[in-house]
């Protein structure tokens, strides 16, 4: 292959490399071509490839210091300053290509006129790192890169170096080449934008922004529109236009003229995961570190679209069937989290955590005393699920027993047929009057200021009353369908408590949303849904007021068609607060019994020092601490609608299950890997 040919494609590459800006900066060398060409081809290996010439030349210039510590190393200014021709710091630079970024390839830098003998055990020897640094001198020469003339004056510090030269065209293009909609042959795609048409947008791409020009494609047999985040197709069915919105995307569209790449929209739900961070948070945070000098502005619901965005690629990705996410072509913002919720939400089921099971979880049965002549292959392991419920929750209709979504989540009461029904009718001035005074923001300061000191009363404050108020872990009224009559409809009714589930490992199991109460008889609706079979059910419940939930479904009945092969035990925080003289939660609720009755709960291990110990098997509190994680979005969850916080809720329990899971893998495999190593020295 002609060397000129490769140095002509090494040149149209260079428009790809990602334009990095700074200020102050160095221009991009620009000497002429044919310069560059007979240096390399003159310098080094005629069969030196196009890759090894990239990684050399942006090397360089990725590196402005080491131009401004070699020159001036090649230079005396001072009695004792040593000077170098051959700087230590390019040697040293040398050894790094030749070990790392080149090892592979080193014979392309060299000439057999050099006379470099490589030994391929070593990474280097030091003639070839005297010839490898000589050579890089030269083209620092060539490409006038140099921060020194001859004579050892300063002709310009080296800063970082600008790729603003060759800054490449962004088109943010379908990823379809032909179409692939059903009933359709393969066809090309065609592009019919008018060039005046074509729309330039802002791209975030992670930490930088660009400007990008969008294209889409257009079958012109089916009519089906392939754009570079979705598909626009026309549903033969229900005649109707719908989008099937792409997992697999490289970019997504934010908004009328802002996209932007994985990388940014993965940051979004990263910083929302791991900082707790809000839209608006991130948007601020975005636009005043990288938003291109003031001239690309995020704001909230472009990262809430990101949001959105690639927690639906997620989700969708782990589908066997269908990994695309179907909506009507008209779908706002709103409509895709309703949809996405309900194609992807499994009903809050968290898939990634079906069938887990890790040593945290589970273990082999153990039998007690009197149980050991039953045989092990006989029984499964034992496993345990943690229930707990957290007082965080979105709004729905005021109507009694109508739990729909309200028709305008900022101060609607009811939801679009109850709002018809109901909203011309008289709303008492008076008492609407008393409801805005109690709930208006100088009311709210007060109320928090009662709620942080309460025992104080000054004399103008009217008498407290102790209202008797049902604590969250107490015993709820079990009559779930009785109405409570409401004194008013001015403001929305509220669920009660976000109930999870999950493995003492961590891993979320399911979510569901509580209406009325925790009652233990939603709480036994809600495991029944969890655990449908004999099979999937686990031989430990633990839950803060496990002793009320097993009471009702003796009661009930449920415990022998449902529960008679599992224990319902309370968490070992709860069982310190309940009263010692209830003998059923104090025989069938212990956590942790030390009369060794239960060897599945309470295990011995053996200290560094050999003496034994009792020790949990199982950790009880695993739902405590993921519902203080969750109380972390409570300022991004209280002012979301129902849809937007089922979705946002699922995506992050989803997320820490994935991360959990994974974690406990890497764990596993690290102890392997150890005990691996372990034997292989034995």
């Amino acid at each position: 292959m002609c060397f000129g040919s490769t140095l002509g494609l090494a040149c149209l590459l260079l428009l790809f490399f990602p334009l990095v800006s700074a200020t102050p900066t160095s221009p991009f060398p620009n000497i002429p071509f044919s310069e560059f060409s007979s240096f390399i081809s003159g310098t080094f290996s005629p069969d030196i490839s196009l890759a090894t010439v990239l990684v050399l030349l942006f090397s360089l210039t990725d590196n402005p210091e080491l131009l401004n510590l070699h020159g001036r190393q090649q230079h005396s200014k001072v009695n004792g300053d040593k000077q170098h021709l051959v700087s230590t710091w390019m040697k040293m630079f040398s050894r790094l290509l030749l070990s790392k970024n080149l090892r592979a390839v080193r014979t392309e830098l060299f000439h057999s006129a050099d006379h470099i003998y490589l030994d391929p055990s070593e990474p280097y020897t030091p003639q070839s790192v005297t010839a490898l640094s000589k050579k890089l001198d030269s083209l620092v020469s060539a490409l006038h890169l140099g921060a020194f003339n001859t004579s050892g004056k300063l002709r310009h510090r080296r800063q970082e170096i600008s790729y603003e030269a060759i800054e490449p065209l962004r088109l943010i293009l379908p990823q379809s080449y032909e179409c692939d909609s059903e009933g359709c042959s393969q066809y090309s795609l065609s592009q019919n934008t008018k060039f005046s048409q074509v729309p330039q947008v802002a791209l975030a791409r992670g930490a930088d922004a660009i400007q990008a020009w969008v294209l889409h494609g257009h079958c012109e047999h089916c009519g089906t529109s392939y754009y570079a985040d979705h598909t626009r197709f026309h549903n033969t069915t229900t005649q109707e236009w719908q989008r099937s919105m792409l997992s697999g995307a490289r970019f997504v569209k934010l908004g009328q003229s802002t996209w932007a790449d994985r990388t940014f929209t993965s940051s979004v739900l990263n910083a929302t995961y791991s900082f707790h961070a809000s839209t608006s948070a991130f948007a601020e945070f975005w636009s005043t570190s990288f938003g291109l000098g003031g001239n690309t502005t995020i704001t909230r619901r472009h990262v809430w679209q990101a949001f959105v965005s690639e927690s639906i690629s997620m989700v969708a990705q782990d589908q066997q069937d269908n990994p695309d996410l179907v909506v009507a072509d008209s779908a706002d913002i709103d409509e895709v989290t309703t949809t996405a919720f309900t194609q992807l939400g499994n009903g809050g089921v968290i898939q990634p955590a079906q069938d887990h099971a890790c040593d945290e979880c589970s273990h082999k049965r153990r039998f007690s005393t009197g149980e050991q002549h039953l045989d092990l292959d006989d029984y499964d392991p034992v496993t345990m699920c943690v229930v707990d419920g957290i007082v965080m929750s979105p709004t729905h209709c005021a109507h009694d027993d109508c739990q729909s979504p309200l028709a305008n989540a900022w101060g609607e009461a009811f939801c679009e047929y109850h709002r018809q029904v109901w909203g011309n009718r008289c709303r008492h001035q008076r008492e609407w009057t008393q409801y805005q005074e109690s709930h208006s923001r100088a009311n709210l300061a007060g109320v928090c200021r009662m709620i942080s000191r309460p025992q104080e009363q000054v004399p103008w404050q009217n008498p407290r009353r102790n209202a008797e108020v049902q604590a969250h872990d107490q015993p709820a009224p079990e009559d779930d369908d009785a109405i409570i009559q409401k004194a008013h409809y001015f403001g929305p009714s509220k669920y009660y408590c976000t109930e999870t589930a999950c493995y003492p490992c961590g891993a979320v199991l399911a979510w569901a949303l509580f209406d009325r109460s925790e009652s233990p008889t939603n709480i036994l609706r809600f495991l029944a849904s969890l655990f449908p079979t004999p099979e999937s059910r686990p031989t430990y419940i633990c839950i803060d007021k496990g002793c009320q939930v097993f009471r009702t479904a003796v009661v009930n009945g449920s415990f022998e068609t449902t529960w008679k092969n599992t224990r319902f035990i309370v968490d070992t925080y709860h069982y310190s607060n309940h009263k010692r003289t209830d003998n059923l939660c104090q025989t069938w609720c212990n956590p942790s019994p030390l009369d060794g009755s239960q060897p599945n709960l309470v295990i011995q291990e053996t200290d560094d020092h050999g003496d034994l110990y009792y020790k949990r098997a199982f950790n009880t509190q695993a739902c405590e601490q993921l519902n203080a994680w969750i109380a972390g979005f409570a300022g991004i969850l209280k002012r979301m609608t129902i849809h937007n916080f089922n979705w946002f809720l699922h995506a992050m329990l989803y997320l820490h299950t994935k991360r959990v899971i994974a974690a406990k893998a890497a764990k596993k495999a690290g102890q392997a890997e150890d005990g691996d190593e372990v034997a292989s020295n034995v």
